[in-house]
């Protein structure tokens, strides 16, 4: 079962993740223990939209240098134009390497208010992707099923997807911080 724009946003989702300090993204190496974001909870608690951006791999070319950074070097941007109020990159690795992955990028962005929150979550073996018609067979390169690269607009009181971009082919098209910006949320 797939989703799409105007649906409303699905119960029971739960990521994992470690939580990164915006102020302390120096030891990519130190981290604690996993803790669940349980989406439900997350939606109502957030002041704003939730804008979910999913890669295929932590540390890959295109996610680490054409994907991600971008929403990173616009946050003022997203929380004052389309009202995100956080940000969830997710991907089907571990929330270990999402978390080391997320400070090496953060390291890299100088973070001003007023930004969105940000969460680095494991959408663990590709489970909420795969559901909902998301994820992607990488197995040819040895990298199994995936998520696939995608973006997702929730909005904060409804739990309406106002925008749902997912890649037909390689590159960053539909779910990039261009076509989140242009998007009529």
């Amino acid at each position: 079962m797939g989703l799409k724009q105007d649906d409303k946003f699905p119960t029971d989702v739960t990521f994992k993740y470690i939580p990164i300090e915006l102020n302390n993204t120096q030891d990519p190496l130190t981290c604690e223990q996993p803790i669940l974001l349980k989406l439900d909870k997350h939606l109502e608690e957030t002041d704003g939209n939730t804008l979910i951006v999913s890669v295929p791999g932590a540390f890959t070319p295109t996610c680490t240098a054409n994907h991600i950074p971008p929403f990173l070097t616009n946050l003022s941007k997203l929380k004052k134009e389309k009202n995100i109020g956080s940000i969830i990159v997710i991907s089907a690795n571990d929330a270990f390497v999402l978390n080391a992955w997320g400070k090496l990028l953060l390291s890299t962005v100088k973070v001003t208010e007023p930004a969105p929150k940000i969460f680095f979550a494991s959408d663990g073996n590709a489970a909420f992707s795969k559901e909902y018609d998301l994820s992607v067979d990488a197995s040819a390169n040895g990298m199994g099923i995936r998520t696939a690269r995608y973006a997702i607009v929730v909005e904060d009181k409804t739990r309406k997807i106002s925008y749902l971009g997912k890649e037909v082919e390689r590159g960053v098209k539909f779910s990039g911080i261009d076509a989140i910006l242009q998007a009529k949320l």
